[in-house]
């Protein structure tokens, strides 16, 4: 699938120098390859999350396979065109798009939690070797045998993703509750991330880190130009592509040896370390040294940040954290990028690298105040406990809002330490689907308090509570804990009613 990726883009762009000679459609032709993770990403998460994913995989893959069909199609029949080949380029991509967060979460969910540093490390080679490896692949074939041999081969190892696809097997999900619609899926997944201290976290830590470190891949081609030409770029990419592979290697033995923060700290020095020799050396053996310990320190703190995230949030959003966290990561790459080039016209490509490492060294003061960790069996493990039978028969999915309302009495000395538990509770719930949230104290009654949370459904509601973790449930024990009536706290459920029509 990467080696397909890159090899088609490397095809489009050489097609369209051939079709037109204008500078910006050839640059549109990246812009076809990469537009659609802007647009599509976040929605491939929630598609990922709300469907069955070996179905969706499929679904997608074979999407990609039909648009490559299609541009092989146009290319032998003479038909091709620089807006056809835009338009293929861009179903593509949009494919591609799509398919990254159910592709990303799908691994991870395959091995063992103690595996999933070294199943996101070698999705990571898989990646840098395609970037590496594809567009080198692509010459060469071109140069044999024309540019259509390119879109053939692409469309071969797309249908070999199409058979993987097929052969994979998932276990059966639970289809006892409505799925979400797309709009619903999406409020989700911005929800979460707003509640969610880890989604939060690791998304500041890649803002901090690839927007500096993407100085490094904007202006490597500059660099490679005034040193030795087109070689000489295939030369520096291929060193970071097995920087890549040997990170994934060793990824596993610094693990067994660093605490994950340690590591990240030392990692990103050596990335920044590898950006100094480059500006300052101008010899391409040096540099391709130096960019082959950059390529590991890449992939290490790429690997943490996201197996932080696939560890920490549990199943039924986790290929949306993984669009949120593709979505921040492409858009520091882009933005900062573009940054570091405006940088470079003003100063220099060597002092814009220079300037760069030393903002790499800056952004370990955001990854310390925000430290990564990996998570807890309990917090991504669903509760065994079952969602309670209401006897509510007459209520549709669709009914709503719902309030939920539940009463405590606690003791007054022990007022701070309930208030301490129920408001971490009530991230929790605001987090897992409320849309509002609040705990009152009675006043006639100063030991009694009301918790009060409401969703938007009733369907939203009994999806929040299938959605409780062995965490959330020891968070909820821990605040009952506190209460001190005769009784269990007293749950209420409220559901709004609308002015009723006047019919005469």
């Amino acid at each position: 699938m990467n080696l397909a990726i890159w090899m088609q883009n490397v095809g489009a762009a050489w097609l369209m120098v051939s079709l037109s000679g204008s500078p910006m459609l050839v640059a549109l032709v990246q812009t076809a390859i990469s537009l659609p993770s802007f647009f599509f990403g976040l929605p491939g998460g929630v598609f990922a999350d709300i469907f069955d994913r070996r179905r969706y995989l499929l679904l997608t893959h074979a999407g990609m396979l039909l648009a490559a069909l299609a541009l092989v199609g146009f290319c032998v029949s003479g038909m091709i065109s620089p807006w056809s080949l835009l338009a293929l380029t861009f179903a593509f991509g949009i494919g591609f798009a799509l398919q990254g967060p159910a592709w990303y979460t799908t691994q991870a969910e395959a091995v063992p939690r103690a595996f999933m540093a070294s199943a996101m490390a070698l999705s990571s080679v898989s990646y840098s070797s395609a970037r590496a490896v594809g567009p080198a692949l692509a010459g060469g074939v071109m140069a044999a045998s024309g540019i259509v041999s390119v879109f053939i081969i692409c469309t071969l190892l797309l249908a070999g993703s199409v058979l993987v696809v097929a052969c994979m097997r998932r276990p059966t999900e639970d289809a006892s509750m409505p799925a979400e619609t797309l709009w619903a899926g999406l409020r989700g997944a911005l929800r979460y991330a707003r509640y969610s201290e880890v989604v939060r976290t690791q998304c500041l830590r890649t803002i901090a880190f690839v927007g500096a470190g993407s100085g490094l891949w904007a202006l490597l081609p500059v660099v490679a130009s005034e040193s030795g030409g087109a070689g000489s770029y295939g030369l520096l990419l291929g060193s970071i592509g097995v920087g890549t592979m040997c990170g994934a290697l060793v990824l596993p033995m610094l693990r067994a040896h660093l605490e994950i923060n340690r590591m990240v700290l030392i990692a990103s020095l050596v990335y920044a370390l590898g950006m100094l020799v480059v500006a300052e050396v101008p010899s391409t053996m040096v540099q391709c040294v130096a960019l082959f310990f950059a390529g590991i320190g890449w992939l290490c703190v790429g690997t943490i940040n996201l197996v932080a995230i696939q560890s920490t949030v549990p199943p039924w959003i986790r290929a949306r954290s993984v669009a949120i966290y593709m979505l921040v990561f492409q858009g520091s790459l882009a933005i900062g990028g573009a940054a570091w080039g405006a940088v470079a016209t003003r100063i220099g490509t060597p002092d814009a690298l220079l300037v760069a490492s030393l903002m790499v060294v800056v952004s370990l003061l955001v990854m310390r105040r925000y430290r990564a960790r990996l998570g807890e069996e309990a917090e991504v493990t669903p509760s065994s406990h079952e969602v309670p039978a209401f006897s509510f028969a007459e209520l549709q999915p669709q009914d709503g809002p719902v309030t939920v309302q539940i009463a405590y009495q606690i003791r007054l000395e022990e007022r701070t330490e309930f208030l301490r538990r129920i408001h971490a509770m009530g991230v929790n719930r605001r987090r897992d689907g409320a849309s509002f949230w609040r705990v009152y104290r009675e006043l006639e009654r100063p030991a009694w308090y009301m918790e009060r949370f409401m969703v938007d459904s009733w369907s939203d509601y009994l999806r929040q509570q299938t959605r409780a973790t062995l965490a959330d449930r020891e968070a909820e024990e821990s605040v009952r804990a506190l209460h001190v009536g005769s009784e269990a706290p007293r749950v209420s459920h409220y559901l709004s009613e609308p002015l009723p029509r006047n019919d005469s």
